[in-house]
């Protein structure tokens, strides 16, 4: 099995897309870091004092106005600046740990299409370069040659993830200098905002990456078992991919009125929310989650294994 594993690297790696997208993600990052640095406004040494001249100009501005939507408004913005003050966050601070909360985490998504399109043409690029013979004319089992194959896109997805992860950190570090791994900073959430410490925040939403990028992977290798046809097979994926995040925004919807509708797999293909907050359509929370991703895994690869067992592999 190691000997097919290390067949099935080498065969990745061996195209010169397996790194050019690896190359792709640190100069998306790098380019992401650059806008993030230059357009974003800076951090003031002195913001807690300007802040607090801010909510004192505000409370005038909230006795002399008249008008009760305009009061409502301005009172909402002094609780926030107040908020800031009380939890001492600098609302424009630009660390390393707030580059990679933001600019790393935005790219993740690149991580997740590049494995998809290597998953998606991973089996069906056998067929379309005639070489699924040769393959499993070897002395191996079929299920097991499909499992190297999977296991070998297990392995390139942590690849990219890593690359993801170090790249994104020594840029960080070049662009916004080093910071506290445990510093405070603040995120939007659909509840209001969150206090989180900027390091195991970042951590923990690689963490919640992992289940849904396995589980898109694991659809796009499915397609790559039941199509021939490799730019069929990578258009698929593409598709699903890109697909999933737009029904599982109207699904969420759904889910107040249709119970049913929060087994569906596509809300729970971003668990990232969970970085958030606790519970997601009311009341499902990531155990829920991820078992409801655990049973649809279970069945892409039943199907995806049993299919390519019968499968005919004329050509």
């Amino acid at each position: 099995m190691i000997g097919l594993i290390q067949n099935e690297m080498m065969k990745i790696f061996g195209k010169k897309a397996s790194w050019i997208y690896m190359v792709a993600i640190v100069l998306a990052i790098l380019i992401g870091g650059i806008i993030y640095v230059k357009f974003t406004e800076d951090s003031n040494p002195n913001w807690r004092s300007e802040m607090k001249a801010e909510v004192t100009q505000l409370e005038a501005q909230v006795k002399s106005s008249k008008d009760k939507g305009e009061k409502e408004f301005l009172q909402r913005e002094i609780e926030q600046k107040q908020y800031y003050l009380k939890e001492n966050i600098d609302p424009n601070s630009k660390t390393s740990w707030h580059f990679m909360n933001e600019v790393v985490m935005g790219v993740s998504s690149l991580v997740t299409l590049f494995v998809v399109i290597v998953g998606s043409a991973n089996v069906s690029a056998e067929f379309s370069d005639g070489t699924i013979k040769q393959l499993l004319i070897r002395p191996h089992r079929r299920w097991s040659v499909l499992l190297s194959k999977y296991i070998a896109m297990v392995l390139y997805a942590l690849m990219m993830v890593a690359v993801l992860v170090v790249s994104g950190y020594l840029i960080s570090i070049i662009l916004c200098g080093n910071s506290d791994f445990n510093m405070k900073m603040y995120e939007m959430t659909l509840d209001g905002q969150k206090i989180a410490e900027a390091g195991p925040q970042f951590f923990m939403k690689i963490l919640y990456l992992l289940p849904s990028l396995f589980v898109i992977m694991t659809i796009a290798f499915m397609l790559s078992t039941l199509f021939k046809s490799q730019a069929l097979a990578v258009g698929i994926g593409i598709f699903v991919l890109f697909f999933s995040s737009t029904v599982g925004g109207l699904i969420v919807m759904l889910a107040d009125k249709y119970t049913w509708a929060k087994f569906l797999i596509f809300p729970h293909l971003d668990l990232k929310i969970f970085a958030f907050q606790d519970k997601i359509m009311g009341n499902i929370t990531l155990p829920m989650s991820l078992g409801i991703l655990g049973v649809y895994y279970l069945i892409f690869i039943v199907v995806t294994f049993v299919f390519f067992q019968k499968r005919d592999i004329s050509i």
